[in-house]
């Protein structure tokens, strides 16, 4: 059955703005403590303190806010990497040290957040419109907090400049790190951090 297209309003009040982001913050309070799946459209408008009409006159339904969750944890997830890595490591640090400070955090991020880590790993694979909102964000993040990172540490380290190389590094990275916290691995987490900061290194660096 046909369904009738519904007009998604824009805040542009202070208040509507404020009402949005009250959504967008709940829902992700909600889905961190109890999943995706069993975060229902009430339980965000609740939390939120607005009625559920007010919540589709912004989202037309569950997997719009969604997209707003995975961008909230996308930024938490990585929206910290490049200020801690910077303030741990010294200005000459080589970029194999970077690689593993940067994994440290990941590693990190994911096992404070594992369970909802876990579930977003898993609808990645079982749903391609959130796989593919997942790796924009992720995409989006790993750039800006590289740009900080180059930009602090200079001419001390060189990389390969194509997209597609810093995608698969990031991609590497980031599975590396999500099945040590969700499965792991037979060898100690140190030892996996190590060899993968030695292989990504390895691949991204070049000479000047």
């Amino acid at each position: 059955m046909a369904q009738k297209k519904k007009n998604i309003r824009r805040p542009v009040q202070d208040r509507s703005i404020a009402s949005k982001e009250r959504i967008i913050n709940s829902a992700y309070q909600l889905v961190k403590k109890k999943g995706y799946v069993n975060t229902g459209i009430r339980d965000i408008a609740d939390l939120a303190e607005v009625s559920v009409g007010t919540f589709y006159a912004y989202y037309k339904d569950k997997d719009a806010i969604g997209f707003e969750v995975i961008r909230k944890y996308g930024e938490e997830f990585y929206g910290k990497l490049a200020t801690d890595v910077i303030a741990i490591l010294p200005k000459k640090a080589d970029l194999k040290q970077i690689i593993l400070e940067i994994l440290i955090r990941m590693k990190k991020i994911a096992k404070e957040n594992i369970k909802l880590h876990k579930e977003f790993a898993i609808l990645s694979l079982t749903d391609p419109s959130f796989g593919s909102a997942v790796k924009q964000v992720e995409q989006e993040r790993i750039q800006v907090e590289l740009s900080k990172i180059l930009e602090y540490f200079g001419s001390q380290i060189l990389l390969k400049s194509k997209p597609s190389s810093l995608s698969v590094a990031q991609r590497v990275m980031d599975d590396i790190t999500t099945y040590m916290v969700l499965q792991g691995f037979s060898i100690s987490d140190e030892e996996v951090l190590e060899e993968t900061a030695v292989m990504i290194s390895g691949y991204l660096g070049k000479k000047g």
